[in-house]
């Protein structure tokens, strides 16, 4: 089994999942569970991606369930707050429960959050390589079209630093079977101050660049902070 799984969340599952892999070094395709097997500094480690929740914890869920321990979620989000820029991170230490999963795995009321000393360690190694991170909570949703400008406005005044698709989902599952857990989103879109990338193709084209600079950068300090550490 692997130690550690790697779970990106993009709405292009098989090239996201691909590509994060190959940024491991040797890694083998999973056919009938599409995701990779991929070995890192001497570890085994599980790279899947997923859009959405649901699909995110139904591959969390399989792979704790067959004793994976730490549980690392990568992937995109919209700023909520003014002051951060396209290719900053966020490390969020817990995930509004608005995803329509964690319900499933955890009661009301109980958290959907990172494991405090894991994600101050996957914050620290991306500080390290002069990334801008910024940590507090985030809004998972189930619909990345659905908000309008007011639901936006009204998630800015309540604090949180941005939006996803999968995390609260991710670390309720985790959660659910004890398992490590800890995030690292980049930043793509500009949500508050109305800058959508996504929607223009010669912003994500100039894009492209940094995020995908980035996204190595995040997966590669990430593992280095799961690093079991020698006795």
């Amino acid at each position: 089994m692997p130690d550690t799984l790697v779970i990106f969340g993009e709405i292009a599952v098989h090239q996201a999942a691909r590509r994060l892999a190959g940024y491991l070094g040797e890694f083998e395709f999973l056919p009938h569970f599409p995701g990779y097997f991929a070995t890192h500094d001497g570890r085994r480690i599980a790279v899947q991606a997923a859009f959405g929740g649901a699909m995110a914890a139904h591959y969390v869920h399989a792979w704790c369930g067959a004793g994976v321990k730490t549980v690392i979620q990568l992937g995109w989000f919209g700023a909520l707050q003014h002051g951060m820029d396209a290719g900053d991170v966020v490390v969020p230490v817990q995930a509004a429960r608005e995803d329509g999963v964690s319900d499933w795995y955890l009661p009301k009321g109980i958290l959907a959050d990172a494991s405090p000393e894991l994600a101050s360690a996957v914050g620290a190694a991306i500080r390290a390589k002069g990334i801008a991170v910024n940590e507090g909570p985030l809004f998972t949703t189930p619909a990345m079209l659905a908000e309008s400008r007011e639901v936006i406005l009204d998630w800015s005044r309540h604090g949180w630093l941005g939006v996803d698709m999968e995390t609260a989902s991710t670390f309720a599952v985790a959660k659910h079977f004890d398992a490590r857990r800890a995030a690292a989103l980049v930043l793509i879109d500009d949500l508050v101050g109305e800058k959508n990338s996504l929607a223009e193709v010669a912003t994500m084209q100039a894009l492209a660049p940094l995020l995908r600079e980035r996204e190595e950068q995040v997966l590669l300090a990430a593992l280095e902070a799961t690093k079991p550490v020698e006795p």
